[in-house]
């Protein structure tokens, strides 16, 4: 594997093929699916795979159409849409972009010189791959929906989707992006998926299982014992997880996965965990989580596995009173287990009245600037990437509550929407948020008022 070429050289070289050229959408892919859908990073859109041909050809779980379009557009010294995201960063901020790191990851830079030569028509077997099997969850994350976790589509189908006054678009309305096909149920998305992988599976530098909640699925036991007899000694393979599952599914799942580093079948495991907050904002965050529970979970797997650990914090407007205890907590464990514990930090956009945009200015000040040189102080243990993470996160933050374009009228309807949505979430969920979060209350009264 090549090593590790500095962010400034992987951009001088990228835009040497387009200021466009990402090799994410080459070389990464996840595929929901429970859903029949692809994108190839977090911060676009998903997009449908073709459900009457993808059998016949496995090939489309990735290369779709509509990919092989995008890569035609980036070949051609192009700017896709989809991929705004990168665009603002590097347009408005010091910062590297996605499409930056992306790109620079091993796995990704050593195929460099064979995608710049490719037409954008080729069939690429991804070195990063992310499947999920189903949106079988035990959880309902306030930021999640139907499409995720099984929990929130029975809620919804229970007593309908959020409605707002000042707009007419309802969350979490169950429509057609959101319908699942049961795991009971034949799926052509699973049968393509397993007539791809005995194959696929020999080009991927990482293959990472996502949900729902990967250990509530019968595909997700199927890939554990296959690796168990068909070693792939190249292969980094993670799973995410709440890590509270029912049952003795956890212990059963850490033996698996002690199994597969003993027997040398993988490379190296990584356990991806689901949290931005600590205790009982956790759990108001993270419905159905036991706070307890999940820390001597997290603990029982670093004691009993060698693989690492990454906290994926979706940060939003409710992680900004609770990221320090919970930076705090990090920070224990990356002492206790130096070298296996990693953070990453992607910010809730949608729904928008989460996104972090609707706080003040003085929130920011608050809670964020005390996180970020928090992590800062603890540089010999938060790495670099981490906490340019979240500086990204501020100063994009900033950025927009200070562009009237994306500021204004728009953010004052979030926040109208943000104090309806804790009010239904309250009354469906028997909680109480000004008991949670007391540090939030004011601005809750604020948003109601603006």
């Amino acid at each position: 594997m090549v090593s590790m070429v500095e962010p400034d050289k992987v951009k001088q070289k990228l835009d040497q093929v387009g200021c466009g050229f990402c090799l994410a959408k080459w070389t990464q892919v996840t595929i929901h699916l429970g859903s029949g859908i692809n994108h190839s990073c977090h911060h676009v859109k998903a997009h449908t795979i073709p459900a009457d041909k993808v059998v016949d050809n496995p090939h489309l779980l990735h290369n779709t159409g509509f990919k092989k379009n995008t890569r035609k557009q980036m070949l051609n010294r192009e700017r896709p849409d989809e991929c705004d995201y990168c665009w603002r960063v590097e347009d408005n901020t010091d910062s590297f972009s996605d499409r930056i790191w992306k790109s620079r990851d091993p796995w990704s830079w050593q195929d460099y010189h064979k995608i710049a030569k490719s037409t954008g028509d080729e069939d690429f077997y991804p070195r990063y791959v992310e499947v999920s099997f189903s949106n079988v969850c035990n959880f309902m994350c306030g930021y999640c929906g139907p499409a995720f976790s099984s929990k929130w589509h029975d809620e919804i189908k229970k007593h309908g989707p959020y409605k707002f006054k000042l707009s007419n678009w309802q969350y979490n309305l169950l429509d057609e992006y959101q319908k699942q096909i049961p795991e009971r149920e034949d799926n052509p998305y699973i049968e393509a998926f397993w007539k791809w992988f005995p194959e696929a599976v020999n080009h991927m530098f990482t293959f990472r299982i996502t949900g729902g909640e990967p250990l509530l699925s019968k595909h997700t036991d199927r890939v554990l014992d296959y690796l168990l007899e068909n070693p792939q000694p190249q292969l980094e393979f993670a799973i995410n997880s709440n890590a509270c599952p029912p049952g003795n599914k956890w212990n059963e799942f850490v033996d698996k996965v002690k199994k597969l580093e003993e027997n040398k079948c993988i490379r190296k495991f990584c356990l991806f965990v689901s949290a931005e907050s600590k205790g009982k904002q956790a759990e108001y965050n993270r419905d159905g989580m036991d706070w307890q529970a999940f820390v001597a979970n997290v603990k029982y797997y670093l004691k009993n596995v060698k693989g690492r650990l990454c906290f994926m914090s979706a940060f939003n407007i409710l992680s900004f009173p609770t990221f320090m205890p919970f930076l705090v907590f990090v920070l224990s464990l990356k002492k206790a287990f130096e070298g296996r514990i990693d953070i990453s930090i992607p910010y809730v956009r949608n729904p928008g009245f989460l996104d972090g945009q609707i706080a003040t200015k003085d929130l920011i000040k608050k809670y964020l600037y005390p996180c970020r040189d928090f992590m800062k102080l603890n540089k010999d243990y938060f790495e670099r990437r981490e906490i340019s993470d979240f500086v990204r996160i501020i100063e994009d933050l900033e950025r927009r509550i200070n562009n009237p374009e994306t500021a204004g009228r728009m953010q004052n309807v979030n926040r109208k929407m943000f104090y309806e949505w804790i009010e239904q979430y309250d009354t469906r969920r028997g909680k109480n948020f000004n008991l949670i979060f007391p540090e939030l209350v004011q601005f809750k009264e604020f948003c109601k008022n603006v």
